[in-house]
């Protein structure tokens, strides 16, 4: 870790621009230290005394923003969690500081009504609704941890579709240490990082000659924390390292780079593991219609299961009865992602193996009103005159109204076309 200090004057140019360094992080929209009142009034909604790593985070900056990703790691599984927000007083999110306080007592109160004290584990960060990360203040040997809560995908999906909550780290500085960078975010393929980015080169903009000295440590400091696979792929140790082994195979499956692939075998890595969130690199390379990708990894014979669901819509005929003869499952969620293949025969081998039940009326609902839309296409098709697209989306909307048909027999919802282009 690149141990890195400003000056005084850096530190007051970064400063006035809404930025502010703790464990060598870069905080943005930084807000002024915390007031002792304050404090205290959070103290007291507590179940035991501030962690002290939190209350040095609050006396540097009382909430702002993080730009960094963040793995954690659940039952063997490595997730994506979003640490977007530093909770304060008014900050304008989904809740505050405060409303998320008065969120957590409510969620205590409905779960123990028999319990008296403050939380044994208060919310400091997140993202909007979706994520939360807590510091423990109850008295114990989990004292000053940091836990996470998650909101589940949707009822339906195939993978995890429940709420999730676990350990992150053993303190607010080890969760800090583990925010990095899965790239450098001045590349131009780079997801994340970008407030960044635009942070410093604000600074580097100034005619501040302190600004621009501030703008050249904090460069650094950020490139610092990128996770260089790619160092480790050429120094052949690729495959010991986990982190960096499942970004190299999510790159070679995102980017259809089937050299790359074998030189990650090569050393090590796993072409059937997990690497985002519960995806394999197929199941990437699926997504990302990486072909020459998909075909090398069915040589290595990585397992098929959720090959349909997130290939149905793209991959043509040989290549679905493959995965089926492979055993890909064909389930709901695999017909849904098929409609919208072009080749209704693709969808017709998915609908072979979903039999007819009460519980897929929604299913059948969803494929009325896609059957409508392939129609409503070819109309607009035809109306300016391109009649092979015309014809294909004729034909989709035939089989998919016929597949309606079979899960809800009483016709499809009320819904109108809002006619935008």
């Amino acid at each position: 870790m690149v141990d890195m200090a400003l000056s005084e004057d850096e530190r007051r140019t970064a400063a006035e621009a809404g930025i502010v360094l703790f464990d060598n992080r870069l905080i943005l929209d930084a807000q002024p230290p915390i007031d002792d009142a304050t404090l205290a009034a959070v103290a007291e909604r507590c179940a035991g005394p501030l962690p002290q790593p939190l209350v040095a985070l609050w006396r540097t900056t009382f909430g702002g923003r993080l730009d960094y990703d963040v793995q954690v790691d659940w039952g063997g599984h490595e997730e994506s969690l979003s640490v977007r927000e530093l909770f304060h007083p008014d900050s304008g999110g989904y809740h505050d500081l405060w409303g998320w306080i008065g969120h957590e007592e409510e969620l205590l109160r409905e779960a123990r009504p028999d319990r008296s004290g403050g939380l044994d584990a208060l919310p400091f960060g997140g993202f909007e609704y979706l994520d939360r990360v807590y510091v423990r203040t109850a008295p114990g040997p989990e004292y000053g941890a940091v836990v996470a809560w998650r909101q589940g995908l949707p009822p339906g999906w195939e993978l995890n579709s429940g709420d999730r909550a676990g350990h992150v780290a053993g303190n607010l500085h080890d969760l800090f240490d583990r925010l990095v960078l899965e790239q450098d975010p001045w590349s131009d393929d780079a997801t994340s990082g970008s407030d960044l980015v635009e942070a410093i080169e604000g600074l580097a903009d100034s005619g501040d000659p302190a600004a621009r000295s501030a703008s050249e440590q904090l460069r650094r400091l950020v490139r610092a924390t990128v996770l260089d696979w790619r160092a480790a792929l050429e120094q052949g140790g690729l495959g010991s390292q986990r982190r960096l082994r499942h970004l190299a195979l999510d790159h070679a499956a995102s980017t259809d780079d089937e050299e790359l692939l074998a030189r990650i075998v090569e050393q090590g890595g796993d072409p059937a593991e997990a690497i985002r969130n519960g995806l394999t690199p197929l199941d990437v390379a699926l997504v990302s219609r990486s072909w020459n990708v998909v075909r090398r990894l069915l040589d290595h014979q990585v397992p098929v299961r959720q090959a349909l669901l997130f290939g149905g819509s793209t991959i043509d005929l040989d290549l679905a009865r493959e995965l089926v003869h492979r055993g890909a499952e064909r389930n709901e969620s695999a017909l849904l992602s098929a409609a919208d293949n072009d080749d209704e025969a693709v969808l017709d081998l998915v609908a072979e193996s979903v039999p007819r039940s009460a519980g897929l009326v929604q299913l059948g609902q969803r494929l009325w009103q896609t059957a409508a839309q392939a129609a409503h296409a070819g109309q607009r098709a035809s109306a300016r005159g391109d009649t092979e697209a015309a014809g294909r989306n004729e034909r989709r909307a035939a089989v998919l109204n016929e597949l309606a048909a079979r899960y809800a027999p009483d016709g499809p919802p009320s819904f109108k076309f809002s006619g935008h282009r």
